[in-house]
């Protein structure tokens, strides 16, 4: 049973597996990992961070709605990867600053 996903493969991330729902317009997407894999953590660390950090949050969804309706799909990605990859960064700062031990 799919549930409207359709398999994506990894689909630029090594070990993931991506799905979407939605034939027209993208409504959901669905990112899956090996237990113990380390971008899983990374992913968890980006969601965390964004809701510990509302102010990086409304950043990305500022992005996120600026660039929807852009006629040049490939410059988004590459500002949504770049842009991304910043915030991941800081999350996983932010996780190991908060985990280390004194």
């Amino acid at each position: 049973m799919s549930f409207g996903y359709g398999p994506r493969g990894e689909n630029g991330i090594l070990g993931r597996r991506y799905f979407l729902k939605a034939k027209e317009k993208r409504t959901h997407h669905l990112h899956s990992y090996q237990a113990g894999d380390g971008n899983s953590r990374n992913s968890l660390d980006f969601k965390e961070y964004l809701i510990k950090h509302p102010e990086d949050a409304k950043s990305y969804g500022d992005l996120k709605l600026a660039n929807q309706f852009l006629n040049d799909i490939h410059k988004y990605q590459d500002e949504k990867e770049y842009f991304v990859n910043k915030l991941v960064e800081k999350a996983i700062d932010w996780r190991l600053k908060r985990t280390s031990c004194c």
